[in-house]
């Protein structure tokens, strides 16, 4: 079952309104080294805004985000909590959560539908502890 990335206004404004001030930099400039990194990084927002999801399988939490690919067995997933870490991650908001997997590993996501995402989650294995489940 796919789960799009829960996104945040602010996140919205702040990556567009990347692209909207390279393009006037540009628009004032007319320089071609600044055109020629505008294409890049426009596309490449674009790119994770548009590509961050979360995949359950019947064995696998997939993880998504432009050129960032985790699998993850659901049989390793230890628990889930909710975060509000700032930390970099495949994540379009700030209302994460922290799956900690294989003892020691973890990541940080944003399912649009926690409350669906956590559910298939438990469904394939009932052993991971949820914290803070609102």
């Amino acid at each position: 079952m796919k789960f799009v990335s829960k996104k945040d206004w602010w996140i919205f404004f702040i990556l567009f309104g990347a692209i909207i001030a390279l393009y006037t930099i540009l628009l004032i400039n007319m320089d071609i080294y600044i055109a020629l990194s505008c294409i890049p990084v426009s596309l490449l927002i674009l790119w994770f805004w548009f590509t961050t999801f979360y995949v359950i399988t019947d064995t696998k939490l997939v993880i998504r985000s432009a050129f960032i690919h985790i699998n993850i067995s659901v049989y390793n997933i230890q628990s889930v909590q909710k975060a509000t870490n700032i930390l970099s991650s495949p994540a379009l908001s700030l209302d994460r959560l922290k799956i900690v997997y294989d003892s020691e590993k973890s990541v940080l996501i944003s399912p649009k539908n926690r409350g669906e995402f956590l559910e298939e989650l438990l469904k394939l294995n009932p052993s991971i502890e949820v914290e803070n489940k609102k």
